[in-house]
């Protein structure tokens, strides 16, 4: 039995459920959810529509524990031109709930992805927020296609309609579809081919927008699909996969480029120091929440999150407590968490599962050659530094360049066993180079482009920012 075989009695159960709710609640829209134009938004080139689910029946190990609010706000900030949503709550554990609550995150349109079999579920999702509908044409007969596809424009809302063959394109066009999505999995035998796209596009005119679905993983791959004509691009799999959402769509959207290495400034006190930061093209920023002489207040991080909507912003703990993990990352919308104490893996996975967010764990060169590393597997990146109780000012400067050559040495093995890993120790212009050319995933700075302590130099980090990129 197919996949869309097995869910089809729960979906018209679920069809006849909400017909009968309807018949006596009028489906009614919130005033504030006026429709956002999902067409417009997607027919930029490239343009990346990004989905949010928890879980899928094509990878049962598969869980994503983010909240789809913080997800929608990462994506918008990663370059998503539109979200997608899949409605599905037993087969994907996210429901129209989730919808509102996206739409409040940013202000991407959305898509509802579900298995539409009738007119009731149309207004279910119409009265969710919805501003597209998934209209599925190998699971609509031509006059069940055709009707709901005239009701979903009649509602004001835009669909996409999936096509898998020649034959869904057809039916698809005779029905009026504006927006064709051709799938490159087959729902059938969940089986992914990606050279399905440009085999299908040829059979689309030029006037209606394309989007090519699933299986998606590479900036690569989008390059080529654009190539052959595909205009948007649907990725939920990679995204979801991925310790690092919020990253995996910069690299599909261009944003950041895949495999080359990021500049995190560190110890970012104020406003302006952080915007001189991203500004400078930092693709990380990160806030001490830590007492020490740059802990900067949740009032300020905040401060820092308005500031900068579109920044890349890391909250940096010594040994917290998980609500004060969770209190911060609410408070300034954070994308990522660095812990930077004596944090064990289970209150490293703990963290993730409670606020969804990618977890950087601070190590010394003694625990990775040590093997402490290896119990750290979950985490979604590896921070190497000094100890934070040596006094880097005290030492020779033969001895500090020992130092920063092990740990180089140790990043290098770490990432040959497929750890991404942030290099930090003293680094500032001039020695920068030296560790952006062993491709860290980051190298990590703070006092080495500091005026004063807490207060940053433009000037230095531009600096910086060049030396890392002639690398």
């Amino acid at each position: 039995m197919s996949f869309l075989e097995r869910i089809l009695p729960g979906k018209q159960a679920e069809e006849r459920r909400l017909a009968s709710h309807f018949a006596e609640n009028t489906p009614q829209r919130p005033a504030q959810a006026t429709v956002r134009d999902f067409a417009a938004a997607i027919s930029r080139p490239g343009a990346v529509i990004a989905e949010v689910k928890h879980c899928s029946p094509s990878n049962p190990e598969f869980r994503q524990h983010a909240a789809p609010a913080r997800l929608a706000a990462a994506y918008a900030r990663g370059g998503a031109a539109a979200l997608s949503v899949v409605t599905d709550q037993e087969n994907f554990g996210t429901s129209l709930d989730d919808v509102a609550a996206m739409r409040q995150a940013c202000g991407l349109p959305v898509l509802v992805k579900d298995f539409v079999v009738g007119p009731a579920q149309v207004q279910a999702a119409w009265q969710a927020g919805a501003d597209a509908l998934l209209l599925i044409a190998r699971l609509l007969d031509q006059a069940n296609l055709t009707s709901l596809l005239k009701m979903v424009h009649g509602l004001g809302l835009q669909a996409l309609v999936e096509c898998h063959d020649e034959e869904d394109i057809t039916r698809s066009l005779t029905a009026g579809a504006r927006i064709l999505g051709i799938n490159n999995r087959d729902l059938a035998r969940l089986t992914t081919d990606l050279a399905n796209t440009p085999r299908l596009l040829p059979l689309v005119p030029e006037d209606v927008l394309t989007v090519s679905e699933s299986g998606i993983n590479r900036r690569s791959e989008i390059l080529d699909l654009q190539a052959a004509g595909a205009g948007a691009f649907l990725v939920g799999h990679a995204l979801l996969m991925s310790p690092d959402p919020g990253r995996k769509v910069r690299e599909l959207t261009g944003l950041e480029e895949e495999g080359a290495t990021r500049v995190k400034i560190c110890g970012l006190t104020s406003v302006e120091d952080a915007a001189g930061a991203h500004a400078a093209g930092a693709q990380l920023l990160g806030m001490v929440l830590a007492p020490g002489p740059r802990q900067i207040t949740l009032e300020r991080a905040a401060a820092v999150r308005q500031a900068l909507p579109q920044a890349r912003l890391c909250g940096v703990f010594v040994d917290p407590d998980l609500e004060q993990v969770v209190a911060a990352a609410d408070a300034a919308d954070l994308d990522l968490v660095q812990l930077h104490g004596r944090e064990t893996p289970d209150f490293c996975a703990r963290v993730t599962r409670a606020t969804g967010l990618p977890v950087i764990k601070a190590l010394t060169l003694d625990q990775v050659e040590t093997g402490v590393a290896d119990g750290y597997a979950q985490v979604a990146y590896l921070l190497l530094d000094m100890p934070k109780n040596h006094t880097v000012t005290g030492l020779s400067e033969e001895d500090l360049l020992h130092q920063q050559e092990n740990l180089r040495r140790a990043a290098q093995r770490l990432a040959a066993r497929g750890r991404r890993v942030l290099l930090a120790g003293a680094l500032g212009p001039g020695n920068v180079a030296l560790a952006a050319g062993v491709r860290p995933f980051a190298v990590d700075m703070s006092r080495g482009v500091e005026a004063a302590v807490g207060r940053k130099d433009n000037e230095l980090i531009n600096t910086v920012m060049q030396e890392v990129r002639a690398c």
